[in-house]
């Protein structure tokens, strides 16, 4: 509408003369920007062992949850992470973040660490570079907490391609994946969730010292899954990360 940008210009001008100036739009991209870091010319095999093991080398097993949560969900794991002292990665949309503008102050408080999961859940697989950024760096989008800072494509597509792995460079971040897949999404119940990560199925291996678990904050029955999954590591001798 004209009349609408002209009185934009105007509000943008009266206020530039003050010393202000108006707020971007949510729908603006690049606001999340991050230095960016050097690409490489193929993904070696010591660095397809970073992405899925979130660049630790050391022995403890990392638990991460992807995608959103609930405001009760999302209280739910964190308390239980709080009270076994357990800090792990969550890996959550710009648009769950836009959606919940308290989650990202909230598990920071808890000790918890965040990490970039996209915006909108697109396929990275299928994207340009610039649009990787975009998905990225995008409003609204995590700023990950993690060192190296981490951005898991969602799906995991094209986590160990040198397409993806220089586009998520050039924004910032490397690519993260797992090492067990519980596909608590798929309403697996507590049980099975279980199952995967103490004994593995067809389709993922099980849990082993420095793996990563793959979790989701929308799987229905997730949390009640998180007690077994605990027991099983400690039954094997595995240690998590503490929050303290």
């Amino acid at each position: 509408m004209p009349h609408l940008t002209f009185f934009r210009s105007i509000v943008a001008v009266a206020l530039a003369a003050m010393g202000l100036t108006i707020a971007p739009a949510p729908s603006q991209a690049a606001d999340n920007a991050m230095p960016p870091l050097p690409g490489v010319s193929i993904i070696t095999a010591a660095e397809q062992y970073n992405i899925s093991h979130l660049y630790y080398a050391g022995p403890k097993v990392r638990l991460t949850f992807d995608d959103c949560a609930t405001q009760a969900r999302l209280t739910g794991m964190e308390n239980w992470l709080k009270a076994y002292n357990i800090q792990a990665m969550f890996f959550f949309t710009g648009r769950c973040m836009l959606a919940h503008p308290t989650y990202a102050s909230q598990l920071v408080q808890a000790g918890q660490l965040l990490a970039n999961h996209s915006y909108d859940h697109g396929d990275y697989s299928r994207m340009t570079a610039a649009q990787i950024k975009d998905e990225v760096r995008r409003y609204g989008s995590v700023i990950p907490t993690t060192t190296p800072k981490l951005c898991r494509p969602p799906y995991g597509a094209g986590a160990f391609s040198v397409g993806v792995y220089d586009a998520l460079a050039q924004a910032g971040c490397r690519p993260a994946f797992w090492t067990v897949d519980t596909r608590d999404w798929d309403g697996s119940t507590a049980a099975t969730i279980i199952g995967r990560v103490k004994y593995g199925d067809a389709t993922t291996p099980r849990v082993y010292p420095g793996g990563v678990i793959l979790m989701h904050g929308t799987g229905p029955h997730t949390l009640e899954a998180l007690p077994g999954i605990r027991q099983a590591l400690i039954d094997r001798g595995y240690a998590t990360f503490h929050i303290n």
